[in-house]
Order: C-alpha cells, then structure tokens, then sequence
C-alpha cells in the first residue's frame, strides 16, 4: 500500500501515468481509503483546471491585442 506521502508526489509530479499496473492499483485503493489524499487530489485537479482557464484567457487576451494592435495600424496608415 502506497503511503500519503507517496501519493502526494505521484500527483505533484503527474507521475500517475508512468506507473505499472500494481501501482496504480494501490493508488487507486489509496485514495478510496484516505480522504486527506482524496482532498488533495482534487485540490491539484481544481487548481489545475483554474490554471488551464488563466492561460486560455491570457491567449485570448493576446490575441485580442494582436487585432487591435493591425487595426490602429491600418488607421494611422502604417
């Protein structure tokens, strides 16, 4: 059985995928058995998601800035 502190790296690092089966078997079984870790995992899934939203935005933003940026070139007559 794997230990908090291992899930907690396994997660931190987005290591779950390189794991063998047996692993993530005993992740699996971890986290139905220990809230702290349950908690925290959906924590990083949280804040990922939040991070990939910012960066969105921020493209967006580039973007938006690029357009305004040609169109008061075309004004001006650059």
């Amino acid at each position: 059985m794997l230990k908090c502190s291992q899930v907690s790296r396994i997660v931190s690092t987005d290591d779950y995928h390189e794991l063998g089966l047996m692993k993530k078997v005993e992740f699996k079984l971890h986290l139905m058995m220990c809230s702290h870790c349950q908690r925290y995992v959906n924590q990083i899934r949280s804040l990922g998601r939040v991070g990939k939203q910012q960066v969105e935005k921020l493209e967006a933003n580039d973007e938006q800035l690029a357009r305004m940026e040609h169109k008061i070139r075309e004004d001006v007559g650059f």
